[in-house]
């Protein structure tokens, strides 16, 4: 193997390895879920060789490795299925700093969403959040890039995520706030689907085709009577400042989060997005190839990541999505996903019934 080569991938594996990450907090709140049921940090380290770093910052940012071999063992460990829950309960309005208190000022739920979505990089980068707006319903819907972490660290990871926004829905002057829906893919026994619906007040659907919770958008219009648009508006300000700060040397994550967030909304090019960053195209170019990556591969993720979460929601049809992902037409996008997965997005017949067109 060549030198160049070599250099490539460890440029390529310290891209993936600076692309995730996740709190200290939100580790410390795992934890002292676990203790409740006698799972300590010693018996942690003792019994599955996980070492719990100590005195951290709680605002410090580690890799989210640590937290998957936690979650790896915890339902195991306590027995409680409905273990999602009882983190989500250990997570306060100060826990993740100004992040926690930005949200809390928010003058509505539906403004609470977009912001939850927007700020959640702070949290972690190994788990994504994004919100849907169909009909009369918002959406929203949970989504992992990185392909390694197991499929139950994935859902547990996922439940807490639903929970602990929900507890904080109702934190913000609403306690008799319900959802509309909530989809999960874990089968789980029936005892645990009556703790999910006294939680979030909706009987779950478990055994479903993907992650999902929804509300009324009526509901979550309703104006909140602890918010405060200048205090709001200060804490947006800060938290910019927070993640640009985290974010300052890391332009593939940056790059990444920006595409993510505009491309449903507005065609993107790299025109676009390098004079977002106040660069030329070929600065882009070259600084994202020092980090191991392009700009082609970039949109190509989120183009995937975004396509996955779209073709959960059946009512959202092919030619749609092709719009939202900036492609002409669904047959071109059908032809990506392809090459991403290996198959045909959604059925065989509507394939056929593009390709006819």
């Amino acid at each position: 193997m060549s030198a160049d080569i070599r250099t490539k991938e460890a440029g390529a594996k310290a891209t993936e390895h600076q692309m995730k990450y996740t709190t200290y907090s939100g580790l410390q709140v795992i934890l002292r879920a676990l203790q409740q049921y006698g799972v300590t940090p010693e018996h942690l380290a003792d019994k599955h060789d996980i070492q719990v770093p100590q005195n951290s910052d709680i605002g410090q940012h580690i890799s989210p490795n640590l937290i998957e071999q936690i979650l790896d063992v915890a339902i195991e460990e306590t027995g409680d299925a409905a273990l999602p829950l009882a983190i989500a309960e250990h997570i306060s309005p100060s826990t993740f700093g100004e992040f926690s208190i930005g949200l809390l000022t928010s003058h509505s739920l539906f403004h609470f969403l977009d912001r939850v979505t927007k700020y959640y990089p702070y949290i972690s980068t190994a788990q994504r959040l994004r919100s849907v707006h169909l009909n009369d319903r918002v959406f929203l819907l949970s989504h992992f890039a990185e392909k390694s972490i197991k499929p139950e660290v994935q859902q547990l990871w996922v439940e807490v995520a639903f929970a602990f926004i929900f507890r904080f829905m109702r934190l913000m002057g609403r306690p008799d706030f319900n959802a509309a829906t909530l989809d999960l893919l874990r089968p789980v026994p029936s005892e645990t689907k009556e703790k999910y619906e006294a939680f979030f007040g909706v009987a779950p659907t478990f055994a479903s085709e993907r992650n999902a919770i929804s509300f009324s958008y009526a509901e979550l219009e309703v104006p909140l009577a602890n918010g405060g648009l200048e205090i709001a508006e200060e804490y947006e300000k800060r938290m910019i400042q927070k993640i640009a700060a985290i974010d300052s040397t890391n332009l593939p994550l940056r790059v990444h989060a920006y595409i993510s967030s505009e491309l449903p909304r507005r065609p993107l090019s790299k025109e676009v997005v390098a004079s977002y960053f106040a660069m030329s195209v070929k600065t882009l170019q070259n600084k994202l190839a020092k980090s191991g990556t392009s700009y082609q591969k970039i949109l190509d993720q989120t183009r995937r990541e975004l396509s996955e979460m779209y073709l959960s929601f059946p009512e959202v049809t092919l030619a749609q999505i092709a719009d939202l992902l900036g492609y002409s037409d669904a047959s071109n996008f059908c032809r990506a996903y392809k090459r991403w997965t290996g198959e045909l997005p959604r059925s065989k017949a509507q394939i056929e019934a593009i390709e006819h067109q």
